[in-house]
This record gives C-alpha cells, structure tokens and sequence, in this order.
C-alpha cells in the first residue's frame, strides 16, 4: 500500500519523493519525500554482551579485535535474524503506516537487503566482506520524467567501473568494526579516477543500463558516537515503548575537495538501533537495523572556504517493530 507524504518539502533540484535521485544540476543522489516515507553486534563487548542460546538475539557477524572499542557495525544495521523472520521496523502517522523498511539478510551472498512496502521493492542493498559495508544498490525515482519508484526493473548501481570481480565493492558504507566516533570510523571515497573505492553509479531503467556513468564526486563516511531514540514494541499487548541506543552514520557527498568537509554539498545521516539493555518485553538484547533517516543541505553550497551551514529539509522515522515480512522483488538486471 502506497500512502501520500504531503508533509514532505518538495526539493528545488528536481523535486523528486520517496527516494534518491539524481539532480540534473549536481549528480547527486538524496533521499526525499513525496509520499510518506518508507522510511560492535556490537562489540560493546561488556555492555551489550550476546546471549547464544536466544531466540531472536543480536547476532555477531564478525569477531573484532579487542582493546579498540569496536562495534560490529554489520550487526547494529540489521534487525537481527530471530526477528526479522516474521518482523520489520514501520513508521506510524495518524495510526496508518507511513514508513516500511523490512531488513533481509542473505549471509550466502553476503548482502542485506532493505525494502520499502509490502510489495518487496528494496530502497537499498548493502553488500560487505571481511573489511567493509558496500551501498551497492539504491532505488531509482523520476528519470526522464518517469516515476520508476515503484519499478522493481530500475535502480542505480554503484561500482567502480574496473569491470572486475569485485567492482561492486566500491562505495565504502562503513567498516565492520569500527569505534563510533574514533578508531576506524571515517573515511572519504573518491570520484571515478580514483580506484578501487569510488562513487562512480550506474543508472538501470527498465533492466537496461543506461550509456553513461555519473559520480558523486567525493564522500565522507562517519560513524558517529552513539544515541537513543524511542521505539515500541507491538508482540506486546498494548504494545510497549522502551528506550534503545542508535549508531549514527551520517553520510556527506557531492564534495569537491578531498579532506574538507566545508566542500560538501549533501548529507544525510542514518541511525542503526540496538537495545541498551534486554529487551522489556522478551528480556533478550536485540539489534533493529535502520530506524531514522535524516537528511541535509549545505546552506553554503559546499564553498571549501567557508564552515558549513547544515540545514534540515527532511527525516523519517521507522521506530515500531510490527509483525510481517517479506521477500525481496528486486529485477533490476
């Protein structure tokens, strides 16, 4: 079901919705609203320790090394797989839904999906090895005046353009074990020129991959220190709020200058939830994957010369864990 987001600013680059699309003037890609949005584990080691033997647990993806402060990052940005079986995190506004993001993790080929409505169309696909978290995947909206929102025939693809075995791992998301806000969580991809980590993406309308290849210039990825944000719990009757920590990757692209985030143009920040403590209502600790999304405009227009003016246009919010799961419908090549 496909509910309207009035509410959302219609940006000035293309006033597109519901995903990110390319600015005819820029090339970058930004996650907006036009219908309401569908929109270490943690090596916390000591804090949020594993319970092997739970149903639905956080899940350790990777062991990391001791003595660094890390978290398992992959395992933050999935809901774990006990629950996302027969779960997913959906936004709520006037008591209808307006936000799905239903995480679906495939180990055999190592890549989480995360798809935005019931009808199974991913808003993203993350590939990972033993080093990194890949954006590999991202939906396509209007292209050539067409809406292909709903289209699982069309995305965007990043890859480095080496044609290689591994061109696919080429837009560095995050590293697998990484210290929020220290050790390990920052690093800049380049334009296409550089190799092997680039943001160089392809655009697929149709199954069919369009003749040239775009960039967002350079990217800053951060993982940034931890949060909380409000959840509710709905295997509960009446469903229950409680409190969970959030790692935030915030996300700065369309920079023209490597090393100076003044020169970025866009930013958006995704926050990954885990439980703080157990769970109040099964007492086992769980990881929820994507729940926030924020996205901002430098009011500057990214001059490398001047401090950045960090202006809100949009967020969305996926804060409930509702039963319900689904299989990927992704067609796109």
């Amino acid at each position: 079901m496909e509910y309207p987001r009035d509410f959302c600013e219609q940006l000035s680059s293309g006033n597109f919705g519901g995903y990110r699309e390319e600015s005819t003037r820029d090339g970058h890609l930004a996650r907006t609203c036009k219908y309401f949005f569908i929109f270490g584990l943690l090596a916390l080691g000591a804090v949020l320790p594993l319970a092997p033997s739970a149903f639905g647990q956080a899940q350790s993806t990777i062991s990391c090394p001791a003595g660094h402060g890390y978290w398992d990052v992959l395992s933050v940005m999935m809901l774990d797989p006990g629950l996302a079986s027969s779960y997913h995190m959906e936004g709520i506004s006037g008591g209808v839904p307006s936000s799905y993001i239903y995480t679906v993790w495939d180990p055999g080929q190592s890549k989480v999906y995360y798809v935005k409505n019931p009808q199974g169309n991913p808003w993203d696909i993350n590939l990972y090895d033993s080093n990194y978290i890949y954006q590999w995947i991202t939906e396509l909206g209007t292209f050539n005046g067409v809406n292909h929102w709903n289209d699982p025939t069309s995305c965007r693809k990043f890859n480095n353009g080496s044609q290689n075995g591994s061109s696919d791992h080429s837009m560095r998301w995050a590293a697998r074990c990484a210290e929020p806000g220290g050790n390990n969580s920052a690093f800049w991809n380049g334009p296409p020129s550089i190799q092997p980590n680039n943001t160089n993406y392809y655009t697929y309308v149709g199954q069919q991959q369009e003749s040239s290849a775009q960039n967002l210039d350079y990217s800053l990825l951060e993982v940034k220190p931890p949060g909380t944000i409000a959840i509710t719990d709905h295997r509960a009757v009446p469903p229950r709020p409680f409190s969970i920590t959030t790692l935030p990757l915030q996300y700065s692209y369309s920079c023209t200058v490597s090393g100076n985030a003044n020169s970025c143009k866009f930013r958006e920040v995704f926050e990954y939830g885990a439980d703080t403590d157990v769970n109040p209502v099964d007492r086992v600790k769980h990881t929820y994957g994507w729940v926030r999304w924020r996205y901002y405009v430098n009011a500057t227009g990214g001059k490398a010369n001047l401090a950045p003016v960090w202006v809100l246009k949009n967020t969305s919010t996926s804060d409930h864990l509702m039963p319900g799961q689904i299989s990927p419908n992704f067609q796109c090549f």
